[in-house]
């Protein structure tokens, strides 16, 4: 058997070693930081890496039939860029975004199992496998929908970034572009014929630059879904604010006790009236205020923010439950006793992701 040790094989093997850097990393990172973001990321990595693995084996063997499994591979990536995209963007997912992405991968499919899916390209500068026919249209529209829809969501990240993160934020919009944009005109002008391997160089080197920069700097995933205003520390029977940090600025101005005593009001009043437990949540139009109360200590945590997602919930009330713990302990150090230092390093241990939006007054 001879094997095609074509300039494109070559790079597609070396275009192993970022994807597969990228997916390890955010897989390391995942398992530390549980970020929903991360977990779809990685998926949207390993598919990439499969991509782009079948497709140096199957052009050094110019197989067809491994170089359809590519194309596979990036049905099961589009699913993962939408889910990575809503989780960035928005607090669901989008379901009509879902319906178009299944129906593209439908024809995807239905159109793989065509004769002349795949071809062996008579045109090309060395011989490789390519899609062909209505397999070519379908693959091409399918890239191109969750292509767009990864851009997009990384461009609206980054026309809303606050200026300390945008340096950042273009770096993740760039890495989208060669990871995505790049390589579609590369498809689109058949560049690929004169300089094999450059749409997968492009893909492996993007993939890389997003991931190092979303683990750099996680506050970028989290720019759209919510904005965390305030968190604050109550003692339930005086009614005294303990501890107050804020990542931005309220628009109104009143006094933390007025505020303390109106949460002790509406608690008080559920559970004369209703006696089914305590307030956990109250809606506003454009805010959310979620408390969590201490069955054992007369504390309370509370958290303002304008919406309030899975991550940002489950940070609360692992932040409340510490400091739960450590008032129980009752110790000179505790974050009660405005120990503001202490408080800050738990915030930042349990909310690394919120990002500042704007300059706050001081």
């Amino acid at each position: 058997m001879v094997l095609n040790w074509s300039a494109g094989v070559i790079i597609a093997f070396i275009s192993l070693i970022p994807s597969t850097a990228a997916t390890v990393l955010t897989l390391i990172q995942y398992s530390k930081d549980k970020y929903t973001h991360l977990k779809y990321l990685m998926g949207m990595w390993a598919c990439l890496t499969i991509w782009i693995l079948f497709q140096a084996i199957g052009d050094l063997l110019l197989s067809i039939p491994l170089h359809l499994i590519c194309f596979y591979s990036l049905i099961g990536m589009g699913y993962f860029a939408n889910l990575f995209v809503d989780s960035i963007t928005r607090d669901s997912v989008d379901l009509f975004k879902m319906i178009i992405m299944t129906i593209a991968s439908s024809a995807v499919f239905i159109f793989s199992f065509a004769e002349d899916a795949v071809i062996i390209d008579p045109d090309a500068v060395t011989p490789y496998p390519t899609m062909h026919g209505n397999f070519r249209i379908a693959s091409l529209i399918h890239m191109v929908i969750f292509i767009l829809v990864v851009v997009y969501g990384n461009l609206k990240v980054f026309l809303y970034t606050p200026k300390h993160l945008k340096f950042y934020s273009f770096l993740n919009l760039f890495g989208a572009y060669l990871w995505g944009v790049q390589p579609l005109w590369i498809q689109f002008t058949d560049l690929e014929k004169i300089f094999p391997g450059l749409a997968t160089g492009s893909m492996a080197i993007g993939t890389l630059i997003i991931a190092l920069v979303l683990i750099r700097e996680p506050k970028l995933a989290y720019i759209l879904p919510f904005k965390a205003y305030r968190i604050l520390i109550m003692d339930t029977n005086s009614g005294i604010i303990l501890y107050k940090h804020d990542w931005n600025e309220l628009k109104a101005k009143s006094s933390e006790n007025i505020f303390s005593g109106m949460l002790q009001a509406i608690s008080t009043m559920f559970d004369h009236t209703i006696n089914k437990g305590n307030v956990r949540e109250i809606n506003f139009d454009e805010a959310v205020l979620s408390l969590k109360i201490s069955k054992k200590i007369p504390i309370a945590c509370i958290l303002i923010s304008s919406n309030i997602t899975k991550t940002l919930r489950t940070s609360f009330e692992n932040f409340a439950d510490e400091v739960f713990q450590d008032y129980e302990k009752l110790t000179e150090n505790a974050i009660i006793q405005k120990n503001y230092e202490k408080g800050k390093n738990i915030i930042e241990n349990h909310f690394p992701f919120v990002p500042q939006l704007g300059q706050l007054k001081q």
